[in-house]
């Protein structure tokens, strides 16, 4: 999380607890990927905590090196493949799946495309105005491929049929814009704080967007 490393753990521990009882109650296997996004930002959010304690330390220079790319691994690679791949998964409309697959397939080169550039160019990475700044400017064209990385982690869920899908989408794409206008130069970091926020309401969303069955599948 951008904020400190006691609120990085807290969140970890809490999207735990959520990520539990939200896997425990998934009646469908087509939403078992989706079930399991709470789990994954808790780690991400673990990790953004051990980058926080380890920041400005020398002797732990190098395990501040790989937890900042574990971080950045979920940030710039993981969730562009993950999301529109979820959806696709739970979504029974054909032609809504070939789009979304579309979307994987997108995803899945964007995020090839930035870790990479995180791998072999090396991210700056300082604390600024109480965030952690991740300096991904050193990606050619960054600025563009944000709003193509808005495209393929926020549009399969809009294009669920499920209504609750949606407004997660909806929400994701508004958190965007507001971490863009207000922190633009954290954006990285205070995104990911709110994407962590939103996918603990999953709990609640796939609750609702579970077809209504009388047996575990």
């Amino acid at each position: 999380m951008c904020f400190s490393a006691t609120a990085s753990f807290t969140a970890g521990v809490t999207l735990s607890a959520l990520g539990i009882a939200n896997y425990q109650k998934i009646q469908s296997s087509d939403y078992r990927l989706l079930g399991l996004f709470p789990f994954l930002f808790a780690t991400q959010q673990f990790l953004g905590g051990i980058v926080w304690l380890t920041l400005g330390n020398p002797s732990l220079s190098s395990l501040n090196l790989v937890v900042r790319d574990g971080f950045l691994l979920f940030a710039t690679g993981i969730w562009p493949i993950l999301c529109p791949l979820a959806v696709y998964l739970g979504e029974k409309n054909s032609l809504k799946r070939k789009v979304i697959f579309g979307l994987v397939i997108v995803g899945a080169g964007l995020g090839i495309y930035l870790f990479g550039f995180v791998i072999t160019q090396g991210v700056h990475l300082e604390k600024f105005s109480g965030n952690l700044l991740y300096d991904l400017t050193v990606i050619p064209l960054f600025a563009p491929l944000k709003y193509l990385y808005l495209l393929v982690t926020s549009l399969p869920f809009i294009l669920s049929e499920r209504h609750p899908v949606k407004l997660f989408g909806l929400a994701a794409i508004a958190s965007f814009g507001l971490a863009n206008l207000f922190y633009n130069l954290t954006f990285v970091s205070v995104w990911c704080f709110f994407a962590a926020v939103l996918s603990g309401a999953l709990y609640f969303i796939l609750e609702d967007a579970q077809p209504k069955t009388t047996e575990n599948l």
